[in-house]
């Protein structure tokens, strides 16, 4: 499962970075496979290391993480819905693509909760310091730090949320792919 699932990321990644877009058609077609082995798996496999290493040797726990199939599928639905809204507002105010929202529910839905909470910390600092070195290149830190500083003040005083992104059209040569950095942090989460 660990190496289907970097297939997912690696793919998610690539065409984020190439049409700036995550094929809903990919991430439907992995949920759904998701969630029939969900649903069809009576014990549940961890997608981390050890899980990684049990699963190539074909061993079986012998342990049932829930008390049945029909449990596991709706855990594996919660998670995804958990994640989805979770960076709902964040999608919501322009911070970050729809594509990549449903990638993280995908993530969390695969992955378990706690282990997804790892990989988007990686990933946010890996997207972070990417950001920041990509700023520096492209001498624009400092017009988008004072954009931030912009659209935050005005956000307070009008004491509402509006979207990040409204009044300027960040292009492809401002900003990054999330779903690599997503990637990067699957790859650090799974190593470190």
């Amino acid at each position: 499962m660990i190496w289907q699932f970097f297939v997912i990321c690696m793919t998610a990644a690539v065409t984020d970075i190439l049409w700036r877009r995550v094929p809903n058609v990919w991430l439907a077609a992995w949920f759904l496979t998701g969630l029939l082995l969900a649903g069809l798996c009576p014990r549940e496999i961890p997608l981390d290391r050890a899980g990684a290493e049990f699963f190539a040797a074909g061993g079986s726990s012998g342990r049932s993480v829930l008390p049945g199939p029909p449990f596991q599928a709706a855990a594996y639905l919660s998670r995804a819905a958990a994640a989805a809204v979770l960076l709902y507002p964040a999608w919501r105010l322009g911070m970050t693509g729809a594509g990549d929202v449903k990638l993280c529910g995908l993530m969390a839905a695969w992955m378990g909760f706690p282990a997804f909470i790892r990989c988007f910390v990686w990933a946010l600092f890996l997207g972070g310091a990417v950001s920041f070195l990509k700023m520096i290149c492209c001498h624009s830190l400092l017009e988008r730090f004072s954009y931030f500083l912009a659209w935050f003040r005005h956000c307070i005083s009008q004491k509402k949320w509006i979207s990040y992104s409204r009044g300027r059209a960040w292009g492809r040569r401002e900003t990054i792919p999330f779903s690599a950095a997503l990637l990067g942090g699957f790859l650090l989460w799974l190593w470190v």
